[in-house]
């Protein structure tokens, strides 16, 4: 995958971004690092909603440094449209002062982020202020795993609850079935085990529970369903992951009228679980 190029792909993924507003279009002067990139006019964007596991500023990883040529050889010269939130208060730019927005080629209409996933050389990592196009993203981060492409070849997995306890301190995608839900003081504890002192479990918090609400989603309910979760793991009578928008949840579906194909995930679709501290 080393030698990786945007032209690997049959036909370079486009985006629906009605969820977003064009905010500008401009040329790109330069590739910063597989999630950022360099305007002309001296703006610097991070990519929304992907980041990169083995991206390490002071020695990045294999994919990474694919990722950053790609880029180049499909951005740098070109004309790019910045697609952001439609709140400008909230989600267009990060604590460093650079903008945050999904990215599309001028010239074919080809979705900078949505190419990265399907070659399997980014995931999914949406963000509270910035969930849109997920379900977008996940499709083809789902197809890029069941061909086993890039990072999902060797070097990145999903883990079981199980797995998640070592993996304290770290940005992870943890799959499994939700054993028990629970509600106390108002926040949300979806547990993956009969021990809730030790398990792996997801946390809500009481002000993050109206965004689900707001998608007619009620985690409480999701007793007994398959999840794909990702966040930060911390250690909280066990490994711990908080989760702060709908986004980051996937649930699993059933496929009409079909027993043998992989298990599809869609974000924000119904049934969730917790546990009591």
């Amino acid at each position: 995958m080393n030698g990786a190029k945007a032209e690997d792909v049959p036909r370079l993924p486009s985006g629906d971004f009605s969820e977003l507003r064009k905010t500008g279009m401009v040329n790109v002067s330069a590739v910063i690092d597989p999630q950022t990139i360099q305007l002309e006019d001296g703006h610097i964007v991070r990519l929304a909603g992907i980041d990169f596991p083995d991206f390490n500023p002071d020695e990045p990883g294999d994919f990474s440094l694919t990722a950053m040529q790609i880029l180049r050889d499909m951005l740098v010269g070109k004309t790019v449209l910045l697609y952001q939130t439609i709140n400008r208060e909230e989600g267009r730019i990060n604590r460093m002062g650079q903008d945050i927005a999904q990215v599309e080629r001028e010239s074919d209409k080809a979705w900078v982020q949505g190419t990265l996933l399907s070659l399997g050389l980014a995931r999914v990592r949406t963000a509270q202020r910035n969930p849109e196009m997920a379900q977008q993203m996940y499709d083809l981060e789902q197809a890029a795993m069941k061909d086993k492409a890039g990072i999902w070849e060797k070097s990145s997995k999903i883990l079981t609850p199980e797995e998640a306890e070592g993996h304290e301190g770290s940005f992870q995608i943890v799959e499994g079935r939700i054993e028990s839900a629970a509600l106390k003081q108002n926040r949300i504890y979806l547990n993956f085990g009969k021990d809730w002192k030790t398990d792996f479990t997801i946390s809500i918090a009481p002000e993050d529970k109206r965004a689900f609400l707001k998608q007619n989603l009620d985690p409480l309910q999701w007793n007994g369903k398959q999840v794909r979760v990702r966040g930060w793991i911390e250690s909280y009578n066990g490994p711990y992951m908080q989760i702060n928008h709908p986004a980051a949840i996937e649930v699993k579906i059933d496929e009409p009228n079909s027993v043998t194909s992989a298990p599809r995930f869609r974000e924000g679709q119904a049934a969730a679980g917790a546990r009591s501290q």
